[in-house]
């Protein structure tokens, strides 16, 4: 799949697949030079992982959480 390729996630919710990284054995990743420039990520900045309906959603954060 290219980067920027819409798809089908599963019934109702489509993706654009930004770009892909793999984990080093650190547990390191890098985010794309892409994503870096459409979202104007800089070094420094807080990435959050969450968890929605089984897949890992990135947020940029920091988050505040409320219950």
């Amino acid at each position: 799949m290219r980067p920027n390729s819409k798809t089908t996630i599963e019934p109702g919710v489509e993706a654009i697949l930004r770009g892909q990284s793999r984990m080093t054995a650190r547990g390191q990743i890098t985010v794309p030079i892409e994503v870096r420039k459409k979202f104007g990520l800089k070094t420094g900045n807080t990435l959050c992982f969450l968890e929605v309906d089984g897949s890992i959603v990135l947020k940029l954060g920091p988050l505040v959480l409320t219950e």
